[in-house]
């Protein structure tokens, strides 16, 4: 994990100075599309491969409906409450 956080940082230090060119920078760009649609195709095959998993897929298919029902629910009513207390006048306002 150290190694992982170590990379990350370095990535960060080296982006930060703006060391390399737009060349290279559009190069490593897709180069980290290319690994993160391997990781993804990895994680999936490694999930399909899980029997246990699988097995309860239906059940975790649920939670997750929930879980992001939940959240997106849990965000527009806190977008309407902001809207409220901090703008009270911005819904009467006419609009042209």
């Amino acid at each position: 994990m150290e190694v992982i956080i170590a990379a990350i940082g370095v990535g960060i230090l080296l982006g930060w100075l703006d060391i390399f060119s737009y060349r290279v920078k559009l190069w490593l760009n897709r180069l980290s599309t290319v690994c993160l649609f391997l990781m993804l195709i990895c994680l999936g095959a490694k999930i399909g491969c899980d029997a246990n998993l699988l097995g309860q897929i239906e059940r975790l298919g649920r939670q997750s409906l929930l879980l992001g029902g939940s959240a997106i629910l849990g965000s527009l009513l806190l977008v309407y409450v902001v809207i409220k207390l901090l703008a009270p006048d911005f819904a009467k306002e006419e609009r042209p």
